[in-house]
This record gives structure tokens, C-alpha cells and sequence, in this order.
């Protein structure tokens, strides 16, 4: 009898000592996903930043005449934004300062006085043609608008000079071409020329004495442009 305890007590044993075994065996399998791949996103990639001067070889708008002081001020300046669409294509946003001329002296009285200041912004496009031997040549259009001032100082009654609006605001459009250089990765000079048109701008034309309308400027410009990578 305590023969056949013994036996179950060890074959209990041997139960109770296999189950941890059995439980062990029958544990799901653990799988483990692959982490995507972490990819850096260039933030500001493509835009860019250009600065340029330029001079105006276009007719003054007064030009002297005996007896009259005339400042004719050709510098311009320009500030603007853009974006590279493709390696050929690319546009930007530009304000610049045109210029200045004036003029004292006698005109149609004894102590007149004319001043005429204009600014432009324009949205321009640019097609880059290719790059030989690190020189990119391109060609560019552009809209927008001018904005002219104007100073007069006659006599009414000589001249309807009164007419001629102090400030104008008026449609203008422009054609560029012109060629940039890569100095480094992110900066590029630019040199090129803009033809720009204002068909409506109405001034006051002191030679004939008379309202005259349209300006055009004949710009030779130098700039740098500052890739934002």
C-alpha cells in the first residue's frame, strides 16, 4: 500500500514539474515591427533671397538748359524673394527704387522747380537656359505696376501744369535677360539687363512745356542671390 503512494506522490511530482516546461512551450510568438525609415525634410528648400543695383541708360526725363540746374540721379536698387519650380524654371517678387530727376530754374517762369521719383514692384518668371563652364544665361518677363511722384512748382497760369498728378500708380511690365555665376553652393551673381515699360505714367515734359504720357528705363544690373538650403 504505502508502495502505491509513493508512486503517485512521484508521478504528482513529476506533473507539477513539467507544467512550467509545458507552459513555457506554448507562448505566442513576440513580433517585432521595423521603425520606418527616418527621413530629414528640408525645410526652405528652393527659396531664395537677390539684392541688386542697377543704372538707367534710358533719356533722362528733364535734361538741361541754359540757365537751369538739373540733378539726374540713373542708381537703382531692388530687393526681392523667389522660388526654384524645376532647375530651369524659378520666379520672384522684387520692390526697386528707380530713381530721381529734377530740375530748377527758369522753365516757363523765372524760379520753377520739377521732381519726379518712381519705385516698381513686380512678380517676374525666369527660364534658365543651361550652364557652361559654371555660367547659367537666362531670359525673364515680368508684370506689375510703378509708382511715380511728382513735384511741381509753376505758375498755373502760364502752364496748365496743375493737371499732373502728384502720385501714380500704373501698370508696367518688363523683359530681362542676362547671365549668373554659382560662387558657392548658395550664393550666385547675377548680372543682366531689364527693359521696364510704364505705358501710362503721364509727367510734365519741361522741354515742350507740356503733359506728356508713357517712361520707359533701360536698366544694366549686378545682384547676388542667396539660396535658402
Amino acid at each position: 500500500m504505502r508502495s502505491c503512494y509513493k508512486i503517485l506522490a512521484a508521478s504528482a511530482a513529476l506533473v507539477l514539474a513539467a507544467t512550467p516546461t509545458l507552459a513555457a512551450d506554448y507562448d505566442p510568438p513576440v513580433y517585432v515591427e521595423e521603425a520606418p525609415e527616418f527621413v530629414p525634410v528640408e525645410v526652405g528648400s528652393g527659396w531664395y533671397l537677390r539684392g541688386d543695383v542697377g543704372y538707367d541708360f534710358a533719356r533722362p526725363l528733364y535734361r538741361w538748359v541754359a540757365g537751369n540746374r538739373v540733378d539726374n540721379n540713373r542708381w537703382s536698387g531692388s530687393l526681392g524673394f523667389g522660388y526654384h519650380f524645376t532647375d530651369e524654371l524659378r520666379g520672384d517678387i522684387t520692390v526697386s527704387y528707380l530713381g530721381k530727376d529734377d530740375v530748377r530754374g527758369p522753365i516757363v517762369g523765372p524760379n520753377d522747380y520739377a521732381s519726379h521719383s518712381v519705385w516698381s514692384g513686380l512678380i517676374n518668371g525666369y527660364y534658365d537656359i543651361a550652364t557652361i563652364v559654371g555660367i547659367t544665361p537666362y531670359v525673364g518677363a515680368g508684370v506689375g505696376f510703378t509708382y511715380s511722384r511728382h513735384e511741381l512748382s509753376f505758375d498755373p497760369a502760364l502752364v496748365g501744369a496743375a493737371d499732373v498728378p502728384d502720385r501714380q500708380y500704373n501698370f508696367a511690365y518688363a523683359l530681362m535677360a542676362g547671365a549668373s555665376y554659382k560662387v558657392t553652393d548658395n550664393v550666385s551673381i547675377d548680372a543682366g539687363y531689364q527693359f521696364l515699360h510704364t505705358p501710362k505714367m503721364d509727367y510734365f515734359d519741361t522741354e515742350r512745356g507740356e503733359l506728356r504720357e508713357g517712361q520707359t528705363q533701360h536698366l544694366l544690373k549686378v545682384g547676388l542671390r542667396y539660396d535658402l538650403w
